[in-house]
């Protein structure tokens, strides 16, 4: 079976790196990382549309056309982090053919060229801004009331992911106590949940396992997946709805609850070990890019208390 498995994917190679990465992605599918392949599948897909053919011989990958992709991504108007993005993943995509023999290059073609996330701007809201979401006057059981509510749920759970969210099952919260593996990190996270909190839950409470009435108990993963990207979507549309009718500035997406806790709990002087331990981080460095700088009232209060000799 291994040796068969082997000549197939030689025999992907002949045909080019498209027909290989296919194949990877087609087998991330039927083992349920669909994120990944999709992560996968888009980047192939600008790749595709830079070559200007489906047909992208391994022998291409150099670094001179790594150059000239980087500069044509910049020039169709993406941003420095998703140039890196797409540059990561088929990089990761090139070195696992290099892993399983499929290919024997001479040298890296990447080395050179920058793969590594830029630090993002700050995307935390004042807490004025937070309470005009609050206190939104919404239609009840209406799409914008119940984003309203899972941007809010997404503060007060600690900076909750979405993706957590729609995949909390009502069997993870016991005594009040909510506990769930994050779906990025595989970490458990364990909080209190407030009375706010609750209320939310209780309000869209039904006979699902699932908190939110996104995900079916009856669908697989695959389409449960695509319940997935379609509620995110139509979330972030909704956000930028409701930011339109608090009067918000700012345009709001699904992150922007995670990064408003991290910098609440900040300023409010949780060390930066337990805000990490919150947001289900793989390191403290991770955390610091969500969190905004002190605020200039907290960090007055402190030096009062630093440099008061009395």
């Amino acid at each position: 079976m291994e040796e068969n498995n082997q000549m197939k994917k030689k025999g992907m190679a002949r045909n080019g790196f498209v027909v290989y990465a296919v194949g990877v992605i087609d087998e991330m599918e039927r083992g349920g990382r669909y994120g990944m392949a999709q992560a996968y599948r888009n980047s192939v897909k600008s790749l595709v549309q830079f070559i200007g053919s489906q047909r992208v011989p391994f022998q291409l990958f150099r670094l001179e056309m790594l150059k000239a992709y980087e500069g044509w991504l910049l020039q169709e108007g993406c941003c420095e982090n998703t140039v890196h993005y797409y540059l990561r993943n088929l990089r990761a995509l090139y070195n696992k053919a290099v892993k399983e023999k499929v290919i024997r290059p001479r040298m890296n073609p990447f080395i050179g060229i920058s793969t590594e996330a830029m630090p993002t701007r700050k995307r935390s809201l004042p807490r004025k801004w937070l309470k005009r979401i609050k206190n939104l006057e919404l239609e009840k059981s209406s799409s914008l009331a119940m984003s309203r509510d899972m941007f809010l749920f997404s503060f007060y759970a600690c900076g909750m992911g979405f993706a957590d969210m729609v995949n909390l099952e009502h069997a993870r919260i016991e005594h009040e106590i909510i506990c769930y593996e994050r779906i990025k990190t595989g970490r458990q996270i364990s909080f209190f949940a407030e009375s706010p909190l609750q209320e939310i839950i209780e309000r869209y409470r039904t006979d699902s396992r699932y908190v939110w009435p996104v995900l079916s108990d009856d669908a697989d993963d695959a389409e449960n997946y695509k319940h997935y990207r379609s509620a995110l979507v139509n979330f972030n549309r909704h956000l930028k709805k409701i930011a339109e009718m608090a009067d918000i500035t700012e345009s709001l997406s699904s992150y922007m609850a995670r990064h408003s806790w991290a910098t609440a709990a900040r300023n409010k002087l949780m060390p930066t070990a337990v805000i990490s331990s919150y947001l289900g981080h793989a390191s403290e460095r991770t955390t610091q890019i969500y969190l905004d700088s002190f605020d200039e009232g907290v960090m007055r209060r402190l030096n009062h208390k630093v440099i008061n000799l009395e």
